[in-house]
Order: structure tokens, then C-alpha cells, then sequence
């Protein structure tokens, strides 16, 4: 069914659904965007020697788009062939589901917690406002306090080691200066 983290289950809003015409126009725009994208890229310019310019990324993301969007539109046609599951919110199991068509807090805390790590991370760093964000969500999916806690701290330990010193991205300091 899907992943487990204990006793709640995460479900997919079409599992055993047919294709839906929002799942047709989503991927239809998606594929537009990448097509877009790859022609937008060639206007960069190309440097010498064979080396990967400023249109790799755009490249890339634009294979990506039309890449999964065609996943979702195969995978559609594929469910429509079978015969829809009844809809429960708990399974024969107890679990809830905790992705349904009524539960859009999920989606609006990752809006939030985006927005208040933006107004944030010039003011405290990226490292604390990055950690805070990282163990509210580990919370949210019910993970114990102290795993998410070690978990988030390792997570953006590492994010800043290769963004910061590896790749030398400049990310906000803060008042503490890491």
C-alpha cells in the first residue's frame, strides 16, 4: 500500500483510481514547460572546449519535466485498465490515512515552514532555521524527538558541508555566524 511509520500509513490520492483529466492536464503542462525550457536554453551561450555551459540545468530540468510527465501519463493509462478500490480513510488495519482529499495541512505547513525559513534563515542562519525546519516536519511525521532532533542536525550538517564549503554557495550566517 504504502510507506508505514507507525500505525499511520501514507496513501496515494489515486491508488487504485483511474486516471483523472487533472492528471492529463497537469502533465500536459508539465511537458509544455519542458519543452519550453529546452528552447529557451539554446538562446545561452555555449563555451569552448566541450565544457557544460549555463544551459545544462535548464536542460536537465526540462528532460525531467517531460521525462515524468510522461511517467504519470503511462501509469494513468495503466490504472484506468483497472477497476477502482473503494475509498477508506482507515484501512482493516486501524491505520489512518493521513493523504486524503480533506487533509491539505500537509502541504500548507511545507508552505509555511518554506516561507518562514525564507523570512528567517537571513536573521538566524541557515544552519538553525534550516535544523528547525527539518525536525518540525520529522515531528509532523511522527518521529521520535530525539531521532529527529540527531537526524536533523547530521542533515544539515552535511547540506551546509557540501553547499558551503564544497560548492561554495553563500548561505545566510545569522547573528551566529554558522
Amino acid at each position: 500500500m504504502g510507506k508505514r511509520s507507525g500505525r499511520f500509513r501514507l496513501l496515494s490520492l489515486t491508488r487504485g483510481t483511474p486516471m483523472g483529466k487533472n492528471d492529463y492536464t497537469g502533465a500536459g503542462i508539465f511537458i509544455a514547460l519542458g519543452v519550453f525550457i529546452w528552447a529557451l536554453s539554446f538562446q545561452f551561450p555555449v563555451l569552448p572546449g566541450g565544457h557544460p555551459g549555463p544551459s545544462l540545468f535548464p536542460r536537465v530540468l526540462g528532460t525531467l519535466f517531460i521525462f515524468f510527465s510522461l511517467i504519470v501519463i503511462l501509469q494513468g493509462r495503466r490504472k484506468s485498465k483497472t477497476p477502482p478500490a473503494p475509498p477508506a480513510e482507515v484501512d482493516e488495519g486501524g491505520n489512518v490515512t493521513l493523504i486524503g482529499k480533506e487533509n491539505y495541512f500537509n502541504a500548507v505547513l511545507v508552505i509555511i515552514l518554506i516561507a518562514a525559513f525564507i523570512a528567517l534563515a537571513p536573521h538566524l542562519g541557515f544552519i538553525i532555521t534550516g535544523g528547525a525546519v527539518l525536525f518540525i516536519l520529522m515531528w509532523k511525521l511522527h518521529v521520535r524527538p530525539l531521532a529527529g532532533l540527531i537526524i536533523s542536525a547530521i542533515v544539515i550538517c552535511l547540506i551546509y558541508s557540501v553547499f558551503a564549503k564544497g560548492l561554495r554557495v553563500p548561505l545566510p550566517h545569522g547573528f551566529l555566524w554558522w
